[in-house]
């Protein structure tokens, strides 16, 4: 399933979007081209760099497909019209100017030997005597700029007609169906059988294409390299057999993704999406998970607005709605690509699972809050490790909160243990744990895995009788009144007791309530003790005794009760308000 719908993207972008290389040819980073005219003299060198996030990036261009290579002898392969520039010019840079001087020589022989095939391609001939003049080959490393080529490790380098605007001179029609005709010979020689993907007989793949953007160095997303998987006679790419058109399908797709803005990264999970049409999901998807970044910090809060509005006016209810969207989830191991989650689904149905997933995090906040109003992903779980560092968190728990929040499913256990942990290492809650708690507990309560039980709010529930819930309210009130009696206290009962009160009450609340009539009689306004009393009594009438002890749900509703009783005391006036409607009741 996941291949065909990578070939189906391919298809896709092939025919009508653009954007995608033909077989043979593969989009390539070039950061400078050498610009002749068609006697092959040198005109200038041309630097294709953008500055990118503080970083200077090459333009990608369409090129033939760079060849593998390894070994003693690897200078004897070289890429058509373009490779690094020991091949191209014979510069050393940080290499010996032997192994240079033997990588341009097998360079000019392949152009040499295109030449012969194209006679008549103006591009090729200006290269072939560029290549050939030792004067205008050492004019390229006089021009000004080439100091900072060769200051690019392995520089890449391609040739561009003086006369033509864009295409370089690999990209002519005529080196295109050199390239085509090239591939179709080396298919003819090579074992046939019937394709898993299309069903069809066709040339079988022995080895796969390397994916990028997933491992630290490209590896292949299918490959057998043990004999032990070995059977029937068959070994490779032959055990599940994949036509050549169609291996070169899916990993061109998959790659495209990779290198585009369908993808986005938490922790070492990265995911890409796509659509079976062209939708506007498939372009804001990436930031409506992972936000806009440091250039664009509110742009996801922008794509999520939009979505709600959508799904409010019922745009995603037309027929564009029903088209099939995929969502594929990866992580890198040793020299293999894992698929965390995979899941195939409808525009429609995935918009109303985002929106869903922000409808469950949402939480009240302060006026001055520096959280955002919806918190992408990689912020999120960045409150359930040390320091917000994404690295220590399990790439299956990243995995299984992303597909629950992609998929409108049930967040795992091991997510509310995690936000446990950390409240009880940091003896508080945070906006982002309360939320992600607030997530987990109420998809527990719909899936039916927690009884008895309704619904969170997203502010304080003050008719909620859940005693984890009740407890964390009065811990809240209890650190309210103490850090009232003595303003500029160093620590807090949170800041010593809040693992222990949500976890064990009885062994803390006893001496939190002994210390109480002390800390309100050192209030200085008489009418703010009766609140803050008044508001105690109204809190215990749901707490008939402190237990022993709290499971993890509870433990996590005492957290949200706590939230939710800190951000309502810390309201101007709501307090006092609220007793003196009771007051006059």
């Amino acid at each position: 399933m996941i291949l065909h719908a990578l070939t189906q993207y391919y298809q896709r972008k092939a025919e009508s979007d653009g954007g995608i290389a033909q077989e043979g040819f593969e989009n390539k980073e070039i950061p400078f081209i050498i610009v002749i005219d068609k006697q092959g003299n040198f005109i200038q060198l041309e630097d294709t760099r953008e500055l990118k996030v503080k970083k200077k990036v090459g333009r990608t261009f369409l090129v033939p497909k760079g060849l593998g290579r390894s070994g003693s002898k690897s200078y004897e392969v070289s890429n058509l019209l373009w490779d690094h520039y020991g091949y191209v010019l014979a510069y050393a840079g940080e290499k010996g100017q032997e192994q240079a001087d033997k990588q341009h020589a097998s360079f000019t022989a392949k152009v040499n030997e295109l030449k012969q095939a194209l006679p008549d391609d103006a591009g090729v001939t200006a290269v072939a005597a560029f290549l050939s003049s030792a004067e205008e080959k050492s004019k390229v490393m006089q021009a000004a700029n080439w100091a900072e080529c060769a200051k690019v490790k392995g520089c890449n380098l391609s040739f561009r007609l003086v006369d033509e605007a864009v295409d370089l001179v690999c990209q002519s029609k005529a080196v295109r169906e050199y390239v085509s005709q090239a591939n179709q010979t080396q298919s003819d020689n090579v074992q046939k059988g019937i394709c898993l993907v299309t069903g069809k007989a066709a040339p079988i793949a022995r080895l796969h294409n390397a994916v990028k953007g997933v491992n630290a160095k490209p590896a292949p997303f299918a490959s057998v390299n043990l004999s032990a998987f070995e059977s029937y006679g068959k070994e490779q790419g032959f055990i599940f057999p994949v036509g050549e058109q169609a291996m070169f399908e899916y990993t061109t797709a998959l790659n495209t993704l990779l290198a585009s803005e369908n993808r986005f990264r938490i922790g070492d999970v990265t995911a890409v999406c796509w659509g079976a049409k062209r939708t506007p999901l498939e372009e804001s998807l990436a930031s409506m998970i992972n936000g806009g970044g440091k250039d664009k910090p509110d742009e996801h809060i922008d794509a999520v607005k939009t979505l709600y509005k959508s799904l409010y006016n019922g745009q995603y209810q037309k027929p564009d709605g029903k088209e099939k969207f995929y969502l594929l989830g990866l992580s890198p191991n040793s020299a293999r690509i894992v698929v965390r989650f995979w899941h195939e689904t409808t525009v429609a149905a995935l918009s109303e699972s985002i929106a869903a997933w922000y409808d469950d995090l949402q939480m009240v906040r302060g006026e001055n809050s520096p959280y955002p109003e919806y918190m992408p992903l990689p912020r999120l779980l960045g409150n359930l490790v040390l320091d917000g560092k994404m690295e220590n968190l399990p790439s299956d728990l990243i995995a299984q909160i992303t597909d629950a929040a992609l998929n409108n499913r049930v967040l795992p256990v091991s997510l509310l243990q995690a936000a446990l942990r950390r409240n009880k290492a940091e003896q508080k809650i945070t906006y982002g744990r309360a939320s992600l708690l607030k997530a987990y507990i109420n998809r527990a309560i719909r899936a039916g895995r927690l009884k008895n039980m309704k619904e969170l709010t997203m502010g304080l529930d003050r008719n909620r009788q859940d005693i984890g819930y009740v407890l964390g309210r009065l811990f809240a009130v209890l650190e309210k009144i103490q850090a009232e009696a003595n303003p500029g206290l160093n620590a807090t009962i949170a800041d010593r007791y809040f693992g222990s009160a949500s976890s064990t009450p009885i062994a803390v609340f006893g001496t939190l309530m002994r210390l109480l009539p002390h800390h309100l009689n050192k209030l200085e306004f008489e009418g703010r003790a009766v609140q803050l009393q008044w508001e105690i009594r109204q809190i215990l009438e749901h707490c008939q005794r402190f237990p022993n002890h709290l499971n993890l749900e509870q433990q996590g509703l005492f957290a949200i009760g706590y939230y939710h009783e800190t951000q309502f005391l810390f309201t101007k006036d709501a307090l006092k308000n609220l007793f003196n409607e009771a007051k006059t009741a």
